[in-house]
């Protein structure tokens, strides 16, 4: 009994201790009233927030649910957030009149008003079709990996690679992501290592779901829906990564959720979301697309055939698909310096890439009569979205793909959901073995320290600062529950903490270096996979 006690002392003084981060003085008031709303979540929300907003690992979750930053302030009653809000802006009103600024205080006011913003979804799907922000849509037939999504805030970007499947169609095969400093990479083909069970690598090192989902040491959530991966960033915005497959073929649909009250603050393939679609085929430094593009559109109104009308719309079609896929794509290819994904020795970004893409670009308009009638029908049946059905018609046509509507992503609604009451702090970060769940004491885990010694992005390489792929080495004594400060590197981004995954089995974790040119190099040791959340 008494050593019962002294158990339970030690682990509230350490969850104390955990959640002990001195706040600014604006935001003082703000932590004060999560306490009042719960103390136990309250409390650990505050402290997210402030490792968020100094980008260290966030504190143990100390209640049962396994909810995000964003989706436990989601949470709190609208008339509590309102009030949450009036506070908000009068700080803001004082900081300008001071010409100060709370960086905790601004993470807490970004992530409050993404809790009043509805949401906008952007597409990357089948050979692969895009469909931005503002509902531009096109077909992008080309190879090699790109910038989908990034937010300038450097807590978010979405990254694809696209293979080659014949010479003319190509498919997703990967997507990498960083997730407020979480490097997290999903592989459907084409694994980095030699590890083939799990697709999922963090930080470079092989992670598996044992359970419903995964914490990441910076507050983002892995949830396994059926075969949908949906990634939960601490700050709200998600990517689902639907899992098909096409005969032999295995790919991934990309589904990315922002908010819309974040305007023309995005970048990538699925565009800026400034509520406009006519510039989101624009280049990189706001350049519109080629004249003669619009020109075959224009002569194609003033054909006197049907059949010579079809002609130059397909013709302009391709004309479109070309530029898309030679100048546009060329903005937005990344390079070794901010790509995001692992790469096995010896390769680099540009073993991915083949610019002489596609040998022939393809369009419905070339497609026969029946074979499109058919697929329209089929894709109609499935419920596929207007602005989708050209898409599915193209893949259903060409490939045989079945039709894809866009998934839903499994996040907690706030209504209907119901907090029960939390007597005392149970942590729920705890490691678990490989099969069974959690272990039976409660350890908790330390948070990470600040990477002080970070080097500062480029203008190019803006906000990437998170881990990239590490150099063969000895192996090491796993500490997945404290981060690390790595050393700077010049002209490339920084690493963040080593990954403190929320259930390590026996890991072999290397220190994330900057990747190097290709070269012949060792084969690196096989790390042991570490699965997650039972």
């Amino acid at each position: 009994m008494k050593k019962s006690i002294l158990l339970f002392v030690g682990c509230c003084l350490l969850v104390n201790q955990h959640f002990a981060q001195a706040p600014s003085a604006a935001f003082s008031p703000i932590k004060e009233h999560l306490e009042r709303w719960d103390d136990i979540r309250g409390a650990w929300l505050a402290a997210a927030i402030q490792a968020l907003a100094t980008k260290q690992a966030i504190p143990d979750r100390t209640f049962p649910e396994d909810f995000t930053p964003y989706e436990m302030l989601s949470m709190i009653p609208a008339k509590e957030r309102q009030d949450l809000r009036q506070m908000v802006l009068e700080n803001q009103r004082v900081a300008s009149t001071n010409n100060s600024q709370n960086t905790d205080y601004g993470v807490f006011a970004a992530l409050l008003e993404h809790s009043f913003c509805s949401r906008t979804y952007g597409r990357s799907y089948g050979d692969p079709h895009l469909k931005s922000y503002d509902r531009a849509t096109y077909s992008f037939q080309t190879v090699g990996e790109f910038v989908l999504s990034k937010n300038n805030n450097g807590l978010f970007e979405v990254q694809t690679r696209q293979r080659a499947q014949d010479e003319n169609f190509s498919l997703n095969a990967a997507v990498a992501m960083n997730i407020a400093g979480d490097r997290l990479c999903f592989y459907a083909a084409d694994k980095p290592d030699d590890i083939q069970q799990t697709p999922l690598r963090l930080n470079g090192q092989p992670i598996q779901l044992q359970g419903r989902s995964y914490y990441l040491p910076h507050g983002g959530v892995i949830r396994l829906d059926g075969r949908n991966y949906t990634i939960a960033w601490p700050t709200g915005e998600t990517t689902v990564i639907d899992v098909r497959t096409s005969g032999a073929r295995g790919f991934v649909n990309v589904t990315v959720g922002i908010f819309d009250c974040d305007r023309n603050q995005y970048e990538g393939l699925l565009g800026n979301n400034n509520g406009f679609s006519d510039d989101d085929f624009n280049s990189r430094t706001n350049m519109p697309r080629p004249n003669n593009i619009a020109a075959l559109s224009v002569a194609s109104a003033y054909a006197f055939d049907s059949r010579d009308a079809a002609q130059i719309n397909s013709l302009a079609e391709q004309e479109f698909q070309a530029y898309l896929a030679k100048n546009f794509a060329e903005d937005w290819r990344v390079t070794d310096n901010t790509t995001l994904f692992d790469y096995r020795p010896g390769t680099t970004t540009a073993y991915f890439t083949d610019r002489s893409f596609p040998r022939v670009h393809m369009n419905i308009s070339q497609m026969d009569a029946q074979s499109r009638e058919q697929a329209r029908q089929r894709c109609a049946q499935m419920g596929v979205p207007a602005d989708e059905m050209g898409g599915c018609i193209y893949d259903q046509g060409y490939l045989n793909i079945a039709p894809n509507v866009p998934p839903t992503p499994n996040v907690p609604n706030p209504i209907g959901t119901v907090l029960n009451k939390v007597e005392r702090p149970a942590l729920n970060n705890n490691a678990h073995t490989f099969a069974e769940g959690k272990h039976p004491a409660n350890r908790p885990q330390t948070m990470g320290k600040p990477d002080t010694n970070a080097e500062k992005p480029n203008s190019q390489d803006k906000g990437n600062s998170i881990s990239k792929p590490a150099e063969p080495r000895e192996p090491v004594s796993p500490r997945p529950t404290q981060s690390v400060n790595p050393k700077p590197t010049v002209s490339k981004p920084s690493a963040p903490a080593a990954p403190r995954p929320s259930a390590p089995v026996s890991p072999k974790p290397s220190t994330p270096v900057a990747p190097r040119p290709a070269a012949p190099t060792p084969k690196p040791s096989m790390p042991a996979v570490k699965s997650g959340k039972g």
